[in-house]
């Protein structure tokens, strides 16, 4: 297949790293760049919007980041990862639908911006390092909070230990650290079971481009790209294609071809050429050019 730079919207297995899916994608279509707009530890799974070649450029311009996840919660575990990811233990017996108030009100309290302390198995940097590997050397650091904003919460269900629930929360949120603390609102300790994301901003799991099946892809099979226009919610102009050597070269852009003073998309033959911003009173200049 001859496949250029566009979006896609990939399932990621579990199990699998987020560089694991770039990788494979990047291999067997054999695009120069492949990128993701944001990682998804090796227990979770679901879904992740990747960007080829040129399109990589593009994710500081999406509007909306937030992630939506499916979890289960085990009440009365503990693991270094906080997850199953690594070996864990039951500490004590812990019936979930004994605590449903104070789950209800934790899960409803989180609700809103708050400060959150990222786990320290995580790939966050701190002083050039990423935590994982001050955990796995057992040095001690401080770990920097971070805001986090949580949208919703939904309850789903109780049942013995497990507490199942659904939450939308913004970009850079760790759903580990959210069970953690509910273990502590609870008085016990809690690790992730389960972890899906089901929605990346206003991309579902029911996107009919999504790809799947994704350890056994090959080049012979036919992947479609997400229309630019499901991710990026920017104003765009359209073009003629006498202009695209103008664009190429990142010329100036009268203001009259601009509905505002926001950043737009340039399109030309119905592509995604590139990115224009306000410059002046009189023009627009080129903030990204993908072409």
């Amino acid at each position: 297949m001859n496949l250029n730079s566009n979006f896609y919207l990939i399932e990621k297995p579990k199990s699998w790293t987020s560089q694991d899916l770039c990788t494979k994608f990047k291999k067997t279509y054999k695009f120069k760049k492949v990128g993701h707009s944001g990682t998804l530890d090796p227990n979770a799974e679901g879904l992740m919007l990747v960007a080829t070649n040129s399109f990589t450029k593009l994710f500081d311009y999406i509007g909306n980041t937030n992630k939506t996840y499916y979890v289960k919660a085990l009440l009365g575990y503990t693991s270094e990862t906080l997850d199953v990811d690594s070996d864990y233990k039951k500490i004590e017996n812990i019936k979930a639908e004994e605590y449903k108030e104070d789950i209800e009100a934790f899960l409803n309290n989180l609700v809103g911006e708050s400060m959150q302390t990222p786990p320290i198995y995580s790939a966050i940097k701190v002083n050039g390092k990423r935590l994982y590997k001050y955990a796995r050397q057992n040095v001690e650091v401080d770990i920097p909070n971070r805001k986090i904003t949580v949208y919703n919460t939904n309850l789903i269900s109780l049942d013995n230990e497990t507490v199942e629930f659904d939450i939308t929360v913004s970009k850079g949120t760790y759903i580990r650290s959210i069970v953690s603390d509910m273990g502590e609102y609870l008085n016990t300790k809690a690790i992730v079971g389960e972890l899906i994301r089901t929605a990346v901003g206003d991309l579902k799991s029911t996107n009919i481009n999504k790809i799947t099946n994704l350890d056994n892809l090959n080049p012979s099979d036919k992947v479609s790209p997400l229309s630019w226009s499901e991710v990026l919610d920017l104003p765009s102009v359209v073009l003629d294609s006498s202009k695209e050597n103008y664009i190429r070269n990142g010329q100036l852009l009268e203001n009259r071809y601009f509905k505002t003073s926001n950043k737009h998309l340039i399109i030309i033959d119905n592509q995604l050429k590139a990115v224009y911003e306000p410059f002046n009173e009189k023009y627009f200049k080129p903030d990204k050019v993908i072409v």
